[in-house]
């Protein structure tokens, strides 16, 4: 059986990356944006193998100062999935205003379903306490770093989580979540700094061959794994006729 290309869960790419450079990654990529005007600048894009979210990133004064709740809705309509947004306990924003506007993205997801890709750091406590409030299909919880206790919390809630190269040595967290809720990321150009060899988005080896090792399995099993993990994510969220064909193709030739 053939084995499916990479897929990153998490990556931030230039608005202007060539088509040609971004096939020549030849893995599947969930491209995030962390403003609705940056997505804008690539809402036009039909990239094949790269797909593009509308995103509010809360550690950005200007994305949570300006954001618009209607412009917001209106770029959801045209995008296949939300990322990057969240909390960030660690931000210049005062986190009232975030909430203010992550409880807003709830709102709209609950309205048009999607896939959401969220951030959380040093605010783990709050992202769950607001997906229990407005509870969403669809959701992972991007670069998750919570306590043992909140991580089994967010397995309750139905979350997954996506996991870049410089997670792998959490070995607590990585044995506390199920193999099936296990997304690869790259957080091109931030969650793969450390990553030997080539940093690129895609560049997902290192998680596959830890995930491997640790669940005592072949690094190709577990690509397929992830494979069918966002396949299931995407089905829970009603969103598969959202992504492009070549998207569907993958999802529905998985071994």
């Amino acid at each position: 059986m053939r084995t499916p290309p990479p897929l990153d869960t998490h990556a931030h790419l230039a608005a202007d990356i060539d088509p040609a450079a971004l096939r020549g990654l030849g893995a599947f990529i969930l491209a995030m944006t962390r403003s609705i005007d940056e997505f804008a600048a690539v809402s036009s894009r039909s990239d094949l193998r790269a797909s593009w979210g509308v995103g509010v990133h809360p550690g950005l004064v200007q994305s949570i100062k300006s954001f618009d709740a209607s412009a917001f809705s209106t770029a959801v309509a045209s995008a296949a999935f939300v990322g990057e947004v969240g909390l960030d306990g660690g931000s210049r924003v005062p986190l009232a205003d975030q909430a203010r506007v992550f409880r807003a993205v709830l709102e709209e997801l609950r309205r048009q379903p999607r896939v959401v890709s969220v951030h959380s750091s040093s605010a783990q406590f709050q992202v769950l306490r607001e997906l229990h409030r407005t509870p969403v299909e669809g959701v992972i919880l991007h670069w998750w770093t919570g306590s043992a206790e909140l991580t089994e919390e967010a397995v309750r809630l139905g979350c997954y989580f996506s996991l870049p190269p410089a997670m792998m040595s959490s070995l607590e967290i990585l044995r506390l979540i199920p193999l099936e809720r296990i997304l690869p990321e790259t957080d091109h150009p931030y969650g793969d700094r450390r990553t030997a060899g080539v940093k690129q988005p895609g560049g997902v080896a290192a998680v596959e061959r830890r995930i491997a090792k640790l669940r005592g399995l072949e690094s190709r099993e577990v690509r397929i794994q992830f494979w069918r993990n966002f396949r299931a994510l995407v089905d829970e969220a009603g969103s598969r006729q959202r992504f492009g064909v070549a998207w569907r193709s993958t999802f529905e030739h998985l071994p």
